[in-house]
């Protein structure tokens, strides 16, 4: 079994996986999202119910710094008490950015946090960077339980630019004690009128320029035939690379995957026509509630819709950004269906 629950993480991410035995499966749990009071309790409540000492989650994946991903995980590591059961963590933190030197902001707190439980961090990689060669084959790791991890980003290009805007970003995203995450600009109002999918498609895609989402760990998960694609908020043109070289490897045009999570939670800067090309997947996942930035925007799901024959979406909340895609003559048009969780904060579960 592989099961991907999309935990209602506001506009942030928090993906919980389980595969393996049904009746004691492994865990990967991705980000943490916002730090919400509601998130936070809800995942709380899975590590209880489901992990332990002599259960730990496989591995914790950071995918990168923005405030939407991490402020969760902080919320976890720096609470008091026993350690967090994660037998491994993944995040690239300053010292992979720039080995051997003290980073420029005291306190960087998920670093801290880690180094003070102990965790195993980035053993993988030997202590190194989570990073995808310039050439050679794919990074392939196997977990506890069978699922396969093959790394598709950061490149040492995007881990690099990262490291001239690290203060700003950990300040940003309220890494420095004392300073709160950055607010996000007001969202701009949405003119109210029919999707035209046709129209939105055709718009020039234009690459996600933040030195934060270009950091993002992505990978792609596959256990006994299923598989998932992990994207963080990675670039698209980072992503469909590191696809060419697994299609490449595997001696195919494209790469068959059971269900994509969307990269920047479903924005047009991060989800390329190239991107979608490389792919032969009938499911995505938005995870976001569309509260900062309107995502998912209408012209990648526009891309998704027009681009691929009976693809599913699948989004952890129903919102006026999500709520226009279950309309029926888009739907028979298009020939897709879409899938909204029962409740406003139950999330949505994936299970293949």
């Amino acid at each position: 079994m592989l099961t991907v629950e999309l935990l209602p993480a506001e506009h942030g991410d928090c993906l919980w996986v389980q595969y393996g035995d049904p009746g004691r499966p492994s865990v990967l749990l991705i980000d943490g999202g916002t730090g919400a009071a509601a998130t936070t309790r809800l995942l709380g409540q899975r590590i209880t119910d489901r992990l332990g000492r002599d259960h730990p989650a496989a591995l914790l994946v950071v995918t990168h710094v923005d405030a939407d991903h991490i402020t969760g995980v902080l919320d976890l590591l720096e609470a008091p008490g026993g350690d967090p059961p994660f037998a491994e963590v993944w995040f690239n933190g300053w010292e992979h950015l720039a080995p051997g030197v003290r980073g420029p902001v005291q306190g960087e707190r998920l670093g801290a946090a880690i180094r003070r439980r102990r965790l195993p961090w980035n053993a993988a990689f030997d202590g190194k960077a989570v990073v995808v060669p310039e050439d050679g084959p794919l990074p392939v790791v196997d977990l506890p339980g069978g699922l396969r991890l093959t790394l598709l980003s950061p490149s040492p290009t995007q881990l690099a630019a990262l490291q001239p805007v690290w203060e700003r970003e950990v300040r940003d995203a309220g890494l420095v004690p004392g300073a709160p995450p950055r607010s996000a600009p007001a969202a701009p109002e949405v003119r109210e009128g029919p999707l035209d999918p046709e129209r939105l498609a055709a718009r020039r895609f234009s690459e996600d320029a933040s030195e934060a989402n270009g950091s993002s760990i992505a990978f792609l998960a596959e256990h006994d035939g299923a598989s998932v694609l992990f994207t963080g908020d990675a670039f698209a043109g980072v992503l469909a690379r590191s696809l060419r070289r697994l299609a490449a490897e595997r001696g195919t045009r494209r790469v068959p995957i059971d269900a994509l999570k969307l990269p920047h939670h479903g924005s047009r800067h991060n989800l390329s026509p190239e991107l979608l090309e490389l792919l032969d997947c009938p499911r995505f996942l938005f995870s976001t509630n569309g509260r900062r930035y309107r995502h998912p925007d209408a012209v990648a799901v526009s891309r998704i819709v027009v681009g691929t024959s009976g693809a599913e979406l699948l989004f952890n909340y129903r919102t006026r950004y999500t709520e226009p895609w279950e309309a029926e003559p888009l739907r028979r048009r298009f020939g897709y269906r879409t899938r909204y969780p029962a409740g406003a904060t139950s999330g949505l579960t994936l299970e293949l």
